[in-house]
């Protein structure tokens, strides 16, 4: 799998919470099976530092058992830390160790396990953990059409609702635009389908697949648009933005060097101007199980 830093993806936090749609999210909580007196038991797949775990404690509500899966050590190792801040900032008493944090919101409880995990080569894995539901962000454009085949094998023989949000969709909107976006564009969609880990990775295609893969399998659909929509208050993540398609598009189209630095230049000088504006497709995804 991708390495993602933790830097990045504290960059990114605000920008997902603002995509997401809350009203998938309320309903994949409404539709998880509630035992009396137990926790809902849910697995949150290439989870980083947890933020997609963050975003969804108080949508699905009440007590909620999470396990947090991810090969990053170095993330997992964060997550204490980013829920301790987070807690805190919310209100929510919270006591952390060992990989392991229990927060208190009111009368409800809602317990986080950290959980060392490589997706990738261990899949069958997920099949030993007892679970009510199954989320994840931002990963089905790194797995394969092999690996994603599997997974839905593996929501359908134990009957879970999924809820995948921030899946990227292929599109980009810059602007303004320039004479040598689709160059840029071109080397970017080839570094996305690249192996991530998984096998040549879905990238852009990934919505569109995982819902008819789901759907084909008897699962009930409901998708929403999740896009990025960033300005000026967004320079940080735009200039890692700016600076990280620049560099994929060198990686693929090294012939076109000179075209994509002039791109990089002109954006850069946009970002100082604050006249540089960027649209990004995500899709956010409820399958239930028929």
């Amino acid at each position: 799998m991708s390495e993602f830093s933790r830097d990045w993806l504290k960059l990114r936090e605000s920008a997902d919470l603002a995509a997401r749609d809350p009203a998938l999210a309320r309903r994949f909580g409404a539709a998880l099976r509630r035992r009396p007196d137990q926790p809902v038991r849910l697995l949150d797949l290439g989870a980083g530092s947890g933020a997609n775990c963050r975003a969804l404690l108080p949508r699905v509500g009440g007590d909620q058992e999470w396990l947090l899966i991810d090969r990053d050590r170095a993330l997992l190792a964060a997550q204490e830390e980013e829920f301790s801040l987070w807690a805190r900032r919310q209100g929510y008493p919270i006591l952390a160790g060992g990989g392991r944090m229990t927060i208190a919101a009111g009368s409800t409880r809602w317990s986080v396990t950290s959980v060392p995990l490589d997706l990738a080569r261990e899949q069958a894995a997920l099949d030993t953990f007892d679970a009510d539901g199954v989320t994840a962000a931002s990963l089905f454009d790194l797995v394969s059409a092999t690996w994603l085949d599997g997974f839905v094998s593996f929501l359908l023989r134990r009957h879970l609702p999924l809820l995948a949000v921030l899946t990227l969709d292929g599109r980009r909107d810059w602007v303004p635009s320039l004479p040598q976006d689709e160059i840029v564009a071109r080397g970017f969609r080839r570094h996305q389908v690249g192996d991530k880990g998984f096998g040549p990775a879905l990238g852009g295609e990934a919505s569109v697949r995982l819902a008819e893969d789901l759907r084909c399998q008897g699962f009930e659909i409901t998708q929403a648009p999740s896009d990025w929509r960033l300005g000026t208050r967004d320079r940080p993540l735009l200039a890692e933005l700016v600076a990280g398609e620049a560099q994929a598009a060198r990686e693929t189209e090294p012939e076109n060097g000179p075209d994509i630095a002039q791109w990089e230049k002109q954006r850069r000088n946009q970002l100082q101007s604050d006249t540089l504006k960027l649209a990004i497709g995500h899709r956010d995804l409820l399958a239930l199980p028929g």
